[in-house]
């Protein structure tokens, strides 16, 4: 598989795409030499990755303040040239001791083909900014039930905690 090392990101962000309950999320990068690189991946990485990401900073005693509004979010281009668009089956974040940068690196699913894989490195500061960016994504999407925490439709939810018998709206 290879690996496209994309190096120090300019640019980080996470967002969704498409209406709560059927969206799709990612990971849009773009690296000091303005390539732009999008991962896909499941809610759930998403989410995994902003807890890695705390757990990343207070290892490297990083810990602190949430930044402020920071950088300006850049305009992707509609028919951008992405030098790497992939969906990510697995993803690891860790600490570059050398550099003091956090790394994501996310990797295709294996396949009879060869998948790509990426690895983006990224300061605190933007670790930080993407850590409260993911936190307003995830909670975007359709509110938990109260119950059984199952994600709740526009046309309401048959929770399985009241055996079906009760819709909650």
């Amino acid at each position: 598989m290879p690996l496209t090392e994309f190096g120090p990101a300019q640019h980080l962000s996470a967002d969704a795409v498409g209406q709560p309950g059927q969206r799709r999320f990612r990971l849009r990068a773009i690296s000091q030499g303005g390539a732009y690189a999008f991962v896909w991946m499941e809610k759930e990485q998403l989410s995994a990755i902003g807890e890695a990401i705390d757990t990343t900073l207070e290892h490297a005693g990083a810990e602190g303040a949430p930044p402020g509004p920071g950088e300006v979010e850049p305009v992707f281009p509609l028919e951008a040239n992405h030098d790497l668009d992939i969906r990510a089956g697995r993803l690891s974040l860790g600490l570059n001791e050398e550099t003091r940068r956090i790394v994501i690196m996310g990797a295709e699913p294996p396949t009879d083909v060869e998948g790509e894989a990426i690895s983006i490195e990224f300061d605190f500061d933007t670790a930080r900014r993407l850590r409260a960016q993911i936190d307003e994504v995830v909670a975007a999407g359709r509110p938990p039930c109260p119950f059984c925490g199952a994600p709740i439709d526009p046309e309401g939810h048959v929770c399985p905690r009241s055996n079906g018998h009760h819709r909650e709206e």
